[in-house]
């Protein structure tokens, strides 16, 4: 498998739009002394040790598969495809770094729902959404068996969940 990103913001600190914000609206000297040298960024992607971007792309190249993300959905789904099919050239594409977005941080969750609520999931397919539900549990348990299987080191809490 390989790994293509886009390392061109590597060595340079790119925030987000809610630092930007949040920096731009405090106005307590306090507050902006301390976080002065705060930046938004997952603590154990920041330390010697972490894995190194893989060159960006700079020619053409050809796979089996390619998936556009370096995330949770695209990490596993590349890692499903290799599995099932050895022989396979599989290609990540990932414009920053593996899972520097939500995937990467320790606030993320992975949920069942592949419609983003069973409302949503019934006003846009009544007729589908029994299967949705069904296929959306057997993901979860798919990507939790992954991780098990493969004993990566993230953690996973299966809490359930409260739809009020």
């Amino acid at each position: 498998m390989d790994f293509v990103t886009n390392n061109a913001s590597s060595n340079s600190f790119r925030r987000s739009r809610w630092f930007q914000i949040g920096r731009a609206v405090n106005t307590d000297p306090l507050a902006d002394r301390a976080l002065a040298d705060a930046r938004p960024a997952v603590f154990w992607l920041d330390r010697p040790d972490r894995p190194h971007p893989s060159p960006a792309l700079s020619s053409d190249l050809d796979a089996d598969l390619v998936v556009v993300g370096g995330g949770f959905t695209g990490l596993w789904t590349a890692l499903c495809a290799v599995e099932g099919d050895p022989g396979r050239s599989v290609v990540v594409l990932e414009a920053e770094a593996t899972a520097v977005g939500a995937s990467g941080r320790n606030g993320g969750f992975c949920d069942a729902s592949l419609t983003h609520g069973l409302e949503n999931g019934l006003a846009h397919w009544p007729d589908e959404v029994r299967t949705l539900v069904r296929l959306g549990d057997e993901n979860l348990v798919g990507l939790l068996d992954t991780v098990e299987r493969h004993a990566i080191d993230c953690t996973p809490e299966h809490t359930g969940e409260l739809n009020v």
